[in-house]
């Protein structure tokens, strides 16, 4: 409206804005025109940097480049000011733009620095190899999320919690990567050297069965497993995975080695040894030790462990058998000894994954003891070695030794802890911790007393 009004002011009184017609004989009303001519110059010009920041808005999507639209705006002010003094002053601009081309020269380079980080970010802000948001590495060790990018540099919020002040003109020479770029999702890599004289098939279904345990990666692509390298003193496994965002990648490696080491613990496979040929594979823990380590059985006095592993039965299941069905008669607790176990919920429509479970992981405990259906249903990831106590074996053991009871009666102090551990108990107001002792030293009541043969 403001550029609208002065533009009829200046036609009424001046003529064209670009050719104005001053009253050289009365100088009250020639310093009045001058000074519609001027405001008319700088209502132009922010009109026409309103409009430059919007077509900028438009063109470098999804967000404007603050730099490209704040260099525009100052060759926009630079314009009008010339074209005041010269209009509306009447001073001859050919003489100044000669003394600023000179001036503009020796500051060039005095802030010969300065300026190649001013132009830099310019390149930056028109190319847009990244945006705010974005999750970088830049050449040199930074990487992390950009929080701004301005004039001089761009600040990086590091994944080590500080802040990297990166100036344009490095960031326009260093090699980057963009890992928001073309989706937030990684592909990562990682190389687990197993010794030379370890069967490779077994190297290989161990190492699938650790991947599929863990719940960090992504399900697309799947993980896969490849052997990359064969020396004499070991083999080369190359783990190939995906992961939602780089940023998760230091717990996705953290899961998955774990899960690795685990596995070939329990499967007898032992890590390369640089300059070594034959390794000695470890001991595959039996299932004394299991208990041993059971977060369930393993306060147990070593004696009444030993009484319980006697009474444990060997079983097996293939890639995608059930091991425990939800609504089923709870009976049995099994102790997975190698494989990958998925716990699931059939009643969501989409089999939400509860839990996974590897070698050492037991379920079952809690439906047990308390005598309620399955909360949950267990089917097997891959093939499952696992050992299986029931009713009867718990029952067996009492008879043999009847302290047992006292023994087991220890893990009643810790029952809130297993009730949240064991994923396909019932979980519900049943189960506070005084009504789990109770029901647990019923059921131990109830196996000592049970007849045998």
């Amino acid at each position: 409206m403001a550029f609208v009004v002065l533009t009829f002011f200046v036609h009424k009184a001046l003529g064209s804005p670009l050719a104005p017609q001053y009253d050289l004989q009365q100088p009250d009303v020639r310093a009045w025109q001058q000074v519609i001519e001027f405001g008319w110059w700088i209502v132009t010009a922010q009109c026409a940097i309103g409009l430059t920041r919007l077509f900028v808005v438009f063109d470098t999507k999804p967000r404007e480049s603050r730099i490209v639209s704040d260099l525009l705006a100052a060759v926009i002010y630079l314009v009008a000011l010339f074209a005041i003094i010269d209009l509306v002053f009447s001073v001859p601009i050919g003489g100044l733009l000669a003394t600023s081309g000179v001036i503009a020269i020796v500051l060039g380079l005095a802030l010969q620095s300065s300026l190649s980080d001013v132009f830099s970010g310019i390149a930056v802000g028109i190319e847009r190899p990244y945006s705010v948001g974005d999750l970088i590495w830049v050449e040199g060790g930074i990487e992390g999320r950009v929080m701004q990018v301005n004039w001089r540099s761009t600040h990086i919020a590091t994944l080590n919690r500080d802040v990297a002040i990166v100036p344009n003109n490095v960031m326009a020479k260093a090699r980057l990567v963009n890992h928001s770029l073309p989706t937030t999702i990684r592909g990562v890599s990682i190389t687990v050297m197993l010794a030379a004289n370890e069967r490779p098939d077994r190297c290989m279904s161990v190492l699938t069965a650790a991947v599929k345990t863990c719940t960090l990666l992504a399900d697309k692509p799947p993980p896969s497993v490849a052997r990359s390298e064969l020396r004499g003193d070991g083999v080369a496994y190359d783990i190939s995975f995906a992961i939602p965002s780089i940023e998760a990648f230091v717990d996705a490696r953290t899961e998955l080695l774990g899960h690795v080491q685990n596995h070939l613990r329990h499967a007898g496979i032992s890590l390369a040894v640089a300059g070594t040929q034959s390794v000695t594979s470890p001991e595959v823990p039996t299932t004394t030790i299991l208990l041993q380590e059971s977060d369930w059985f393993g306060i147990l006095a070593a004696e009444d462990r030993a009484l319980l592993a006697e009474h444990l039965e060997e079983v097996w299941f293939a890639a995608d058998e059930i091991l425990i069905k939800q609504g089923d008669e709870s009976h049995s607790i099994f102790m997975i000894a190698s494989g990958s176990v998925q716990i699931t919920d059939p009643s969501v429509a989409s089999d939400r994954v509860i839990y996974r479970l590897g070698p050492g992981g037991s379920l079952g405990a809690i439906g047990m003891i308390t005598g309620r259906p399955y909360a949950a249903t267990a089917s097997a990831l891959t093939p499952v070695t696992a050992y299986r106590l029931d009713k009867a074996a718990v029952s067996d053991a009492i008879a043999r030794k009847p302290e047992l009871v006292q023994s087991l009666e220890v893990l009643a102090r810790r029952g809130q802890l297993m009730q949240r551990a064991d994923v396909v108990g019932h979980q519900d107001e049943h189960n506070a911790p005084e009504m789990f002792l109770s029901k647990l030293r019923g059921f131990l009541r109830k196996m000592s007393e049970k007849p045998h043969s």
